[in-house]
């Protein structure tokens, strides 16, 4: 039987955890189950020879991933001799706990993490190299680029592409005659005619402060010219600073939606579920979300709401173009201390959950604009479609690449600046003196 460790119930979820936990169900779990689907996985009986548990480590808030118990329900059909104990860290306290378990000696075979934490792991030479596992070619490159570190490949995707588009209530643009801005300007144009009507132009989840930094790396993306990666890269490696220009009008950028009183006047009070029913409800016009809601906001079939998406018009006022932030939902890794013996299995369970077929089941379960195996077709909604169109500009979540006193920092940072408790100026020479900090206490970022 397949154990699982829950998480404590009040703990604070990430924005990847929570990214995991929301998009439809849409799906019977017989799916999973069917004759068709088992057939597929009866491949798994040539194998490995090894019997017993397998323990799976995954990071998770309330809950796990709609997709995940069902798959390995039909793994273990599939492996009569193998059992799969599923072990759920809060992706706040994983480092504490997997720490923990490995002083322990206890057994690890697969890790499910974050991209930021399989960069912790991969460098501290605590995974195990992938680079001559046959099946990487399912795969889209831009996926596997993320979890490529050092030249080694470290894991693989799993789920679907996607990131942080602006989620439009057409409905209220159509009754005011209004365009999709194009320019900041645009949107000042469009938030005062709002204004007058009682609308607000941007709601945002405020109160969850991790969910701030998808602003900057939206707005950096512009401000750097559309090398908002490399940049991070220079930056951590010494060749930047966080208080060069363009890092600094990134911010500032954020903040000017502050000052332009562009978002709810409540914002810093609002939760997932608030800002969400703002959007649904006419309160606000403007979303900057994962796409990962788009199916429950469609099946929520609101009064007076017709849902469009739009990437961030220009708001530097010179041609760049306009990118979004995301990445993989989650991926998939060998412990590097992983018992020999029970190698070949684990490496076989991360085959089966990156399959096609998990792979279209987890897209349908969990939902997700572009999955990340080349085979497994998008779900045909058209906000879906047009991401997909758009994928070239999705560039990674930054703060994968930070250490976590830099990305605390900018959570901190960004949330007091969007209320003027902050400039940023001031926030940039915050983040630079915690990274000189880091580096003379031996950090030193790894490519």
């Amino acid at each position: 039987m397949k154990e699982s460790v829950p998480p404590r119930p009040d703990s604070l979820i990430s924005r990847r955890a929570f990214l995991r936990q929301t998009g439809g169900a849409g799906l019977a779990a017989s799916l999973l189950t069917s004759s068709s689907f088992l057939t597929r996985l009866s491949r798994a009986d040539t194998g490995p020879s090894y019997t017993g548990n397998l323990v799976l480590i995954t990071q998770t808030g309330a809950s796990p991933d709609k997709a995940l118990p069902k798959l390995l329900d039909a793994y273990q059909k599939a492996h009569p001799g193998i059992q799969v104990k599923l072990v759920q860290y809060p992706e706040e306290k994983f480092v504490a706990l997997y720490t923990a378990a490995q002083a322990a000696g206890e057994q690890v075979d697969v890790l499910m993490l974050n991209g930021q934490d399989l960069r912790r792991y991969a460098t501290s030479n605590a995974l195990t190299s992938l680079d001559d596992v046959s099946f990487k070619t399912r795969f889209l490159p831009k996926a596997l680029d993320t979890f490529t570190i050092d030249g080694k490949l470290w894991g693989f995707p799993s789920g679907a592409l996607g990131g942080f588009i602006v989620f439009v209530n057409k409905a209220i643009l159509q009754k005011f005659n209004l365009q999709l801005p194009a320019t900041y300007d645009d949107l000042k144009s469009i938030a005062a005619v709002l204004h007058k009507n009682g609308i607000a132009a941007f709601t945002h989840p405020g109160k969850i402060i991790y969910m701030w930094p998808v602003w900057f790396f939206t707005t950096f993306a512009q401000s750097s010219n559309n090398r908002s990666i490399e940049r991070t890269i220079e930056i951590l490696s010494g060749k930047g600073k966080f208080t060069d220009p363009d890092v600094v009008q990134g911010l500032d950028l954020v903040f000017q939606f502050g000052r332009d009183k562009m978002f709810s006047q409540s914002v810093l009070g609002l939760d997932f579920g608030n800002a969400q029913t703002e959007l649904l409800t006419g309160k606000a016009c403007f979303y900057l979300f994962h796409d990962s809601i788009t199916k429950p906001m469609l099946d929520a079939k609101a009064p007076n709401f017709e849902l469009d998406s739009m990437l961030m018009p220009n708001l530097v006022g010179k041609p760049v173009e306009s990118q979004f932030p995301g990445g993989p939902g989650v991926v998939l890794s060998l412990p590097a201390k992983i018992d020999p013996s029970r190698k070949q299995a684990a490496l076989d369970l991360i085959d089966f959950l990156t399959s096609n077929d998990s792979d279209r089941q987890s897209v349908e379960l969990n939902g997700g604009a572009v999955p990340v195996n080349v085979a497994v077709p998008p779900e045909p909604i058209s906000i879906y479609t047009k991401e997909k169109a758009d994928i070239s500009k999705l560039t990674i979540y930054l703060d994968w690449f930070y250490p976590p006193e830099i990305t605390k920092g900018l959570q901190e940072g960004l949330q007091a600046g969007i209320i003027g408790k902050t400039t940023a100026e001031a926030l940039g020479k915050n983040l630079q003196a915690t990274l000189d900090r880091l580096v003379s206490g031996g950090y030193k970022f790894a490519t």
